[in-house]
């Protein structure tokens, strides 16, 4: 037996025997399951069986696969998948790998240290389902995308009409009065403006069945920049709480959108009240043409400020501005519930008042033009693109 033993550890391999990369990659979506692959390459004359624990963070959720057999003299690749949890920057760096021989008497851990550095960013799930189908992903709001007619920007002349001038803008009037073909001259329509305020401060620290309030803002903001840049709009997002926490300035198409990812991708909740007054006081810093201000954050703790009022109306004066927030999902239930006693039907009496006096505030903010809305979490992003066409497709921006 103690042979057996010998010559079993005799046959482990050296750490140089096995030749061992991870690929992975470099970006991957909050919420969506990816696969990791190590690469094995034995180069002895001797099979083993593999099992790993790669050195994840504890917010993957994974299986690491064993018992996996590496062939003698091959290459062989084993793959696991993740499940990311947490939005974030992170260093992978140790692999931890433990062989055996045919006997498995023995059973060696090798340790290798393989460099990746990985990205979590928002679940972009809500922004792809726009992208693939903008009317389709608004059907169940019932709001429809109009097309801009050709010409629609600001009028600038009437000139003579010459080969190759789009016929829908003859100006018949005035072609019949200097008995000329005239055609009507417009300056190109610039982009709109679409400034987005996210609220990091405590508030947005709820959390709900997956993740937090701060959590589905930031998809929410994220697929709303994308339906704006996607129309030639110019967004711009400021993320704050206390102090400023990020800035993206105005810019336009798609690219664009990768700024902002990359700006606010790691954004986390701040312990703190938020300061409503410095997020408007520096919008209104960096936008200085009109524009539609959106505010993420949570419209019950705004609304119940009433020093918010005074920053509101002055914005209200050269800006569009609207609110989104969560609606509390504990608070609807108990109105929803069918009450099996006393105690039951007093909290549903008492959530009842409270979500009158809620809409009440909110109806005396919307009286000054400062509309607040309240969605599920999940329909947070269609909730604020339904907004944001239903503004452009009244003229109001």
């Amino acid at each position: 037996m103690i042979s057996l033993l010998i010559i079993d550890a005799f046959l482990l391999p050296k750490k140089e025997d096995i030749e061992v990369a991870r690929t992975m990659a470099d970006e991957m979506e909050r919420y969506a399951k990816q696969m990791v692959t190590i690469h094995f390459h034995n180069r002895t004359n001797d099979a083993y069986t593999v099992r790993l624990i790669d050195g994840i963070p504890e917010s993957f959720q994974t299986i690491f696969p064993t018992n996996q057999l590496l062939p003698s003299g091959k290459s062989v690749a084993i793959s696991y998948e993740i499940f990311p949890q947490i939005r974030g920057k992170y260093q992978i760096d140790t692999l931890y790998v433990r062989l055996k021989t045919k006997m498995g008497l023995w059973e060696k851990q090798i340790t290798y240290h393989l460099s990746n550095e990985v990205k979590v960013i928002p679940n972009l799930s809500e922004t792809k389902k726009y992208l693939a189908s903008a009317q389709k992903y608004l059907l169940h709001e019932g709001i429809k995308i109009r097309k801009v007619r050709s010409g629609v920007g600001e009028f600038s002349k009437v000139r003579s009409y010459v080969v190759g001038d789009d016929p829908r803008k003859i100006n018949w009037r005035q072609s019949a009065k200097l008995q000329e073909m005239m055609t009507n001259e417009y300056e190109p329509e610039h982009g709109k403006s679409v400034t987005i305020l996210l609220d990091c401060g405590r508030m947005m620290g709820v959390e709900l069945e997956e993740g937090n309030r701060l959590e589905k803002s930031i998809e929410a903001a994220i697929t709303l920049a994308t339906a704006a840049l996607q129309n030639g709009d110019q967004v711009s997002v400021i993320a704050f709480s206390k102090e400023i926490k990020a800035v993206v300035p105005s810019g336009k198409g798609l690219e664009h959108l990768d700024t902002i990812l990359q700006t606010i991708y790691a954004l986390e909740v701040d312990a703190q009240e938020s300061n409503y007054a410095l997020a408007i006081q520096h919008a209104q810093s960096i936008q200085r043409k009109r524009s539609m201000i959106v505010l993420f954050s949570d419209v019950q703790t705004f609304v119940n400020e009433d020093y918010q009022l005074f920053y509101m109306k002055k914005i209200r004066k050269k800006h569009l501005f609207v609110m989104l927030g969560i609606e509390d999902r504990l608070l609807q239930a108990q109105i929803k519930m069918k009450p099996e006693d006393t105690i039951a039907a007093m909290e549903k009496s008492m959530a009842q008042k409270q979500y009158i006096n809620q809409k009440q505030v909110m109806r005396k903010w919307e009286k000054h033009g400062l509309p607040m809305l309240e969605a599920p979490a999940e329909r947070l992003a269609v909730t604020s693109v339904s907004h944001y066409i239903e503004t452009l497709n009244r003229g109001l921006l």
